[in-house]
């Protein structure tokens, strides 16, 4: 028991310890490559809805119009023509899509039939999706405003999931900004998905290093504790004159059945000596 007890803390748990640290940074590292892999692909994804929004703008015979004249009446009374160019652009991308303005620029027969999802002095004049107010506010609106960016990226949580919420500015060729289309995109890399990619790291980590424990364990008594401990028996045989038995361990391998054979040479000796 003694020798059982002194092999397994002096070979078996230094390999165990070693073996959880190197398990503990093989989970680290695959954890943070799929966290990284998976934020590269939403930056992709974002930055495809960003250029593929700006490019259906830009073709659009809206837009064209716009640039030429500068009429922002022009603009809103083409209203149907600005649902089409939405409904295009969710199509490309698959994402619901809308147009956020400011009120005040708003011819007011306009105004009066576009005030159901208002934000202060901002209102969304069309949504693809069912309910703008789960991703903007007029405080997220106003920072956006003040920021003045080639496109600004806004996060949110609601209770369907995280989201980033995109604005690309729609601009008059004066610079004057008419409003801001707006895209709500799922995350891909979004907490419950992190959770999740920890937890199965965890479980994996778990399961593996159970499995490679119980056949270290296994290796270790089949291959090194009982050969050991039937090799300290016959010795302790061989030296009280017990010199009848031939030593014959089973499952001995490498330096210990090495050790097997020296200890029946030393048996064959003694027992001649003895004789």
């Amino acid at each position: 028991m003694k020798i059982q007890l002194g092999l397994r803390a002096g070979i078996a748990l230094p390999l165990l310890a070693t073996l959880i640290v190197g398990m503990s940074i093989l989970v680290i590292f695959n954890y943070f490559s799929q966290v990284n892999v998976m934020k590269e692909q939403e930056i992709r994804e974002v930055q495809f809805a960003i250029n593929t929004t700006n490019v259906l703008w830009d073709i659009s015979p809206l837009s064209q119009e716009l640039m030429n004249s500068n009429e922002m009446y022009n603009f809103f009374e083409r209203y149907s023509d600005l649902e089409k160019i939405l409904n295009k652009l969710k199509k490309a991308i698959n994402s619901d899509v809308g147009f956020i303005t400011n009120r005040e620029i708003l011819p007011a027969n306009i105004s009066q039939t576009v005030t159901n999802n208002t934000f202060g002095k901002w209102v969304s004049i069309y949504y693809t999706g069912k309910d703008p107010k789960q991703f903007i506010s007029e405080k997220s609106i106003t920072k956006i405003n003040q920021a003045k960016d080639r496109y600004y990226l806004h996060e949110t949580s609601t209770n369907e999931g995280d989201y980033y919420v995109i604005y690309v500015p729609i601009q008059t060729h004066t610079g004057k900004i008419l409003g801001y289309i707006y895209i709500t995109k799922e995350r891909i890399l979004s907490n419950l998905a992190i959770i999740k990619i920890l937890g199965v790291n965890i479980l994996a980590y778990v399961v593996i290093l159970i499995l490679i424990s119980l056949l270290i364990g296994y290796g270790m008594h089949k291959y090194v504790i009982d050969p050991i401990i039937a090799l300290t028996k016959v010795a302790d045989d061989i030296s009280m004159g017990k010199t009848g038995e031939k030593v014959n361990i089973k499952n001995a391998r490498g330096e210990i059945a090495i050790l097997a054979k020296s200890i029946e040479r030393m048996r064959i000796t003694m027992k001649k000596l003895l004789e």
